[in-house]
């Protein structure tokens, strides 16, 4: 059952595109929130509350891709067991420089994955290519910010 105007064969592709950049969302998440309960040092202060500002934005961008996923007639993949090959992130306190140069690189990896994934869907669905477009400047926008934390 979909929601689109798209041809079903096209939804399918298009959501089976977008799925590893749910997954994705959701780890950032699930990562972002280890390392804001985790994090320590002399830049805790602006290190917690960054971290903070950053997943709440996954966490949008995460349920507006899982609707769009839904839009296309398809079953989003967000649960715990779905993300298996997802990334890692070090449990126990993580100084500060640490916690944010390991978010930097995901939020890359994440964003380059999401690059990819626009790349296969541009011209199946424009609707699709927006969102992947809209998330992939936040992303890089983030890194700069992340990045700009480190120098």
């Amino acid at each position: 059952m979909g929601w689109t105007v798209l041809p079903e064969e096209t939804a399918a592709k298009v959501a089976a595109e977008l799925q590893p950049t749910l997954a994705d969302l959701v780890d950032l998440h699930l990562i972002g929130k280890q390392a804001h309960w985790t994090v320590v040092g002399p830049g805790f202060q602006a290190a917690h509350e960054r971290i903070d500002v950053l997943v709440d934005a996954w966490r949008l961008w995460t349920d507006r891709v899982a609707e769009r996923i839904v839009i296309l007639g398809q079953l989003p993949k967000g649960r715990a067991e779905d993300l298996t090959e997802q990334g890692t992130y070090p449990l126990g306190w993580v100084a500060d420089r640490d916690a944010i140069t390991a978010l930097a690189d995901r939020v890359a990896l994440v964003a380059s994955r999401a690059r990819d994934h626009q790349a296969a869907v541009a011209d199946l669905d424009v609707v699709t290519d927006g969102l992947l477009q809209e998330i992939i400047e936040g992303l890089e926008e983030q890194l700069w910010m992340l990045r700009a934390h480190l120098q």
